[in-house]
């Protein structure tokens, strides 16, 4: 079975920006916001102000990852050309996502720079209130006048693009504008990041997994990224998902590198791999199969 972790990150240096400004690296894997907090984005052996792609190999090769999609988000900085010198140095292990703020008022030169020049077949927006786009752009709406050239072009060039909402309940949930961006371009690839981040703890999950179904499509895809499923009630949860959109829309993932400061890659795997739950056939799907598709991995 090949394994692969559609959601993985690398950065040259933690230089992010969000709702609570600029973050600099400080070293140790922590970085400083603007307003003073600080936090620890990797475990000190993973880098000092970095994470790099050698490293990330290091860690799938000791933990059996065939390959792995590289995501970008605010929170990191967006490191387009990083991420496209790694994929092209190691085309066999890697896929890049591109990333871009529409915004900025150069942001159909960065599109035609992301997928001609760089070569990017997937586009990720860091829509989330906590660490992305929607934290500095309140007015935020993803199927505004904004986003609409680039997600029409993504459709007519036959990308994916993958969407991390954020959590129910603040502004970046915008699930009704994720069903109107599918209705409206139906031959678009779209990846809901996280699953719409399950939390057994309020007590919503039911009302999660009815927008789950409200998404569901052929040409929506859901990852499991950094869900914590060495618990019970996540676990359950995939499981309720995946029986509304099926295995074949369904991809493991890990969001690392800040998720090995809790588990590794071994843990992550066998956290999922749980015959009781999920079928062979729905765990090769869910561990390489999903995304080398829908991730053009061929």
């Amino acid at each position: 079975m090949e394994i692969i972790d559609a959601h993985a990150h690398i950065y040259e240096r933690l230089t992010g920006y969000g709702p609570q400004g600029e973050a600099r690296a400080i070293g140790g894997g922590m970085v400083e916001w603007a307003t003073g907090k600080r936090e620890q984005f990797l475990r000190p052996e993973d880098g000092d102000t970095g994470f790099a792609p050698e490293r990330l190999l290091q860690l799938m090769d000791e933990g059996g990852i065939d390959r792995a999609v590289l995501m970008q988000a605010c929170n990191y900085g967006f490191q387009n050309s990083f991420v496209a010198e790694a994929v092209r140095k190691y085309p066999h292990r890697f896929v890049g996502a591109g990333a871009l703020d529409p915004y900025c008022a150069a942001a159909a030169d960065i599109f035609k720079n992301l997928t001609e020049d760089l070569g990017f077949r997937i586009l990720k927006f860091e829509i989330s209130a906590e660490y992305g786009l929607t934290g500095y752009h309140p007015d935020l709406a993803i199927d505004g006048p904004l986003f609409a050239p680039h997600l029409a072009r993504a459709a007519e060039l036959g990308l994916t693009v993958t969407v991390d909402t954020g959590i129910m309940g603040t502004a970046s949930f915008q699930t009704e504008g994720l069903c109107r961006i599918r209705d409206r371009h139906p031959d678009l690839t779209l990846v809901v990041a996280h699953t719409l981040f399950p939390s057994p703890a309020d007590g919503r999950n039911e009302e999660r997994l009815a927008w789950v179904r409200r998404l569901a499509g052929e040409n929506v895809y859901f990852d499991v990224a950094n869900l914590a499923l060495h618990r019970e009630p996540q676990r359950d949860y995939v499981r309720a998902a995946m029986d509304i959109v099926g295995a074949d829309h369904m991809m493991w993932g890990t969001d690392c590198p800040g998720v090995f400061r809790k588990r590794s890659y071994r843990e992550l795997v066998a956290d999922v791999s749980d015959r009781d739950r999920f079928s062979e056939a729905e765990l090769t799907a869910l561990l390489g199969g999903t995304a080398k598709r829908v991730y053009q991995m061929d």
